[in-house]
């Protein structure tokens, strides 16, 4: 039996035993209250009758007595002048019964019991009562001694109390019936009282049940300030602490894995450039100057890739927010992304236009160079073969200004603001065969964010796409 049936039968048993023993003790309470009025109203009853008698018939006896008569011939005489008596009250006859000092009846004008019960219960000078049941009926019988002319009697009389025994068992007949009222009515009550002191419990049951099958952690709605209302705020307490725990493990993962996949993304494009002049090193004839020109440049790319592949870990895994930054000239800058991407722009047969105003730049670098990068590889593959992509960089007030600018494919207004989630690609399949993983611009996001610079993005399906990026700079005389 689970723990709300215990509790609503518990509440139920106590209601019904306090009722049914409250009530059967009003009744038997007044029942013997009524029962003493009537012991008395009954032995009031006998003292009246007695003296009645007594001053009726003393003076009838003395005379017999002044004649000599016996003991025999006054019971006689008593007997004669009791018999042509009649004794009424506002209730009628009265039934009463005169008995020789032996207990033998000497008159009786109705049925009494000839038993000694009632003889046996008193003493000279004193008096008792005793109930008489005769089938349905009740009878409270009194005895009192009294003495009449120096002759010992007992005056004993009757008073129906049917009634009284019969409104008894009507009050516990109504008492049964509104207890049955009262275990319904009160059944229903007590069932939706129990169901709510229950239901916090039931929601904590269901909420642990839920953390144990790993669901999502759902506070449970605190609705007292009692012991339930404060095992749920510890329950509260407990589970907020898990989620936590569970979303830094969460998001430590998650880290981990957009690093694995930004590392492999931005592995791509140099990799690329890489392979590209090793090619030209290996299969083309080429003077001393222009071995040493490309052998610098794969050095320098993959001196490159083992710092971003450091900085990458920083930033995304151990959230690193304090990266050291410099000043660097813009031609310096972008003539290393130049020569990144230049033999990918021909090898697509793109037209590939610069146009970079002489300035400073004050970012990391190795990261920066991951924006743009990403930015231009994004150009390269949207536009396709024979495009155009623009890199044009300029001094603002504010700071310093650069552009990419292709004539591709173009994005669509609903998918626009959905470019920068984490794996998110516009148009998936042709995404995977270029080699992308959706990661790039979630990366360049936190690397813009990290320089305190902002980046826009406008585009129009079917004319290409713009990306401006406004970082801190100067002209190149003001530093």
């Amino acid at each position: 039996m689970n723990f709300f049936w215990k509790l609503y039968f518990s509440i139920m048993a106590i209601t019904l035993t306090c009722f049914s023993v409250g009530g059967y003790m009003l009744i038997q309470t007044s029942f013997d209250n009524s029962f003493e009025r009537e012991v008395e109203a009954v032995y009031q009853e006998n003292d009246i009758l007695v003296n009645s008698l007594t001053l009726e018939l003393l003076p009838h006896l003395e005379e017999l007595t002044i004649k000599g008569g016996t003991f025999q011939e006054r019971l006689d005489l008593l007997k004669n002048l009791v018999s042509n008596m009649t004794v009424e009250t506002f209730n009628g006859n009265v039934s009463f019964c005169i008995r020789a000092e032996n207990g033998d009846v000497v008159y009786q004008n109705d049925t009494f019991n000839d038993d000694h019960k009632l003889f046996d219960k008193i003493s000279q000078n004193e008096r008792g009562y005793i109930v008489q049941k005769d089938k349905e009926h009740y009878k409270l019988q009194s005895l009192r001694i009294f003495s009449l002319n120096g002759t010992k009697l007992y005056f004993e009389n009757a008073r129906d109390i049917s009634e009284l025994f019969l409104n008894r068992e009507n009050q516990f007949g109504t008492l049964f019936y509104y207890t049955i009222i009262l275990l319904l009515a009160s059944g229903a009550v007590i069932f939706a009282v129990t169901r709510w002191l229950v239901s916090p419990i039931k929601k904590l049951s269901k909420a642990t049940k839920g953390v144990a099958d790993g669901h999502l952690i759902v506070p449970v709605v605190v609705s007292s300030e009692d012991e339930i209302g404060q095992l749920t705020k510890d329950f509260n307490t407990m589970t907020e602490r898990l989620s936590t725990t569970m979303k830094e493990l969460h998001e430590a993962v998650e880290r981990q894995e957009v690093f694995v996949g930004n590392f492999a993304h931005e592995l791509k494009t140099p990799l690329t450039s890489i392979i590209g002049y090793g090619d030209m090193l290996r299969s083309k004839r080429l003077n001393e100057e222009e071995v040493i020109g490309y052998s610098n440049l794969i050095v320098e790319e993959g001196r490159r890739l083992e710092a971003m592949s450091m900085k990458l870990l920083e930033l995304i895994v151990l959230k690193k927010q304090d990266f050291k930054m410099y000043w660097v000239t813009a031609e310096t800058f972008f003539q290393g992304i130049v020569d990144t991407v230049d033999l990918l722009m021909k090898e697509q047969q793109i037209e590939f236009i610069i146009e970079i105003e002489p300035g400073k730049l004050y970012i990391e670098p190795d990261l920066m160079k991951t924006v743009c990068l990403n930015l231009l590889d994004n150009a390269r593959k949207a536009v396709g073969q024979n495009g155009k992509v623009y890199l044009r960089g300029k001094v603002l007030a504010t700071g310093y200004q650069f552009v990419v600018k292709d004539n591709g494919c173009g994005i669509a207004a609903t998918e626009l603001s959905k470019i920068k989630e984490a794996f998110y690609m516009v148009d998936k399949s042709r995404s995977r065969s270029a080699g992308g993983a959706g990661l790039g611009l979630a990366i360049c996001e936190q690397i813009i964010e990290l320089h305190h610079a902002s980046i826009n993005f406008e585009s129009v399906l079917g004319q290409g796409t713009t990306v401006t990026v406004v970082l801190e700079g100067v002209k190149v005389d003001e530093v």
